[in-house]
């Protein structure tokens, strides 16, 4: 058993089928002491100037996936319909980038922007740019393609960003865990945070612990349908959008997120028999690591997909998936931008 899954049986007993305990590792009581700590210093030593344009952060109060980003896909699209200029910004976990803020391109390797940038212009066609000083990525945005609103993925714990709207995107299945901080639990802030946010997004329906955990502080359930399949041309720069993919039928699932039991269970739902390759999130994948009977199809999610473009096989496959939201969440945007006034 890997150090994650250690973890996570003890941090999310209930979801996990793991260890359900009244006092959760208890030898790391001092060390989540300190980290709470920490996370009260750094939100009090920050007081960031306001931006000239309204500012969107995506996030959770949790490790690993929560579906975060798929939202944000979601609203980019949303807004650039509707003749808005958005614009993505990203801290760009697990890229290196020569130089800093860095512009995400279709050419852009993974190793340089990170996973999920990288992913969401690929998705969107959105302008992303990439820093670990988020502010300094947002104002990039603004002076080099305009946009008139910007999109934190990921960034609610990053107080050196000024934001004009907060949303919390909390897992309908694993909720907030045994609700302890780091590393007893899985939270970077206190479940309270969830009160002074502007909207919390539960991802699928919620169960009774996430019922009891949120209470009446949830706002909307959103749920992820799968939209497109992609896969990557020969010159493993773009990628084809297509309508349907591989036959139902045994496939390969390869997942490097924070819950791909989610993903593996919407394949099943489409009626695939899945074979389960899980890998630690964000994980840089090799050739060899998926060379396996080379007819079986192959589904990877779109984070993990582009990580594979350099060595793409015809059998490959990735699935989109889009965030569906009800009305009032939009609408809830659209007051927001209509009421927005520069500092």
């Amino acid at each position: 058993m890997s150090l994650e899954d250690w973890l996570n049986k003890r941090w999310y007993p209930a979801a996990e089928g793991g260890i359900d305990s009244s006092m959760p590792l208890p030898l790391l009581a001092p060390l989540e002491l300190a980290f709470r700590q920490g996370s009260r210093l750094r939100k009090l030593r920050n007081s960031p100037e306001p931006l000239p344009v309204p500012v969107i952060v995506v996030g959770n109060i949790t490790v690993g996936g929560a579906g975060k980003t798929p939202l944000v896909a979601e609203l980019g699209r949303w807004l650039q319909e509707r003749g808005r200029k958005p614009g993505i910004i990203s801290r760009g976990y697990g890229g290196r980038a020569k130089h800093y803020p860095y512009s995400v391109s279709a050419q852009s390797h993974p190793l340089e922007s990170g996973d999920e940038p990288l992913m969401l212009h690929l998705m969107t066609g959105l302008p992303v740019m990439v820093s670990p000083k988020r502010a300094e990525a947002a104002e990039a945005l603004i002076a080099e393609h305009g946009c008139d609103v910007i999109i934190s993925d990921d960034g609610l714990q990053h107080y050196g960003l000024w934001r004009s709207m907060e949303i919390c995107v909390v897992d309908g299945q694993r909720g907030l865990g045994n609700e302890h901080l780091l590393p007893r639990g899985p939270l970077r802030e206190s479940p309270e945070r969830l009160g002074s946010v502007d909207m919390v997004v539960v991802n699928g329906e919620p169960n009774a612990l996430v019922e009891s955990q949120c209470g009446d502080q949830a706002d909307f359930v959103m749920e992820l349908a799968p939209s497109l399949w992609h896969q990557f041309n020969l010159d493993q720069t773009s990628t084809l959008k297509l309508e349907s993919g591989p036959e139902a039928g045994p496939c390969h699932a390869v997942a490097a997120i924070g819950n791909p039991q989610r993903f593996f269970n919407a394949l099943r739902n489409l009626g695939y028999t899945v074979m389960e390759m899980p890998f630690p999130d964000h994980h840089q994948f090799t050739q060899h690591e998926l060379q396996l009977d080379g007819e079986t199809p192959v589904i990877m999610t779109m984070k993990d997909a582009v990580k594979c473009r350099d060595f793409w096989q015809s059998h490959w496959w990735a699935m989109e998936v889009q965030a569906q939201l009800p009305d009032i969440f939009y609408q809830r945007i659209h007051q927001h931008l209509e009421s927005f006034q520069p500092a």
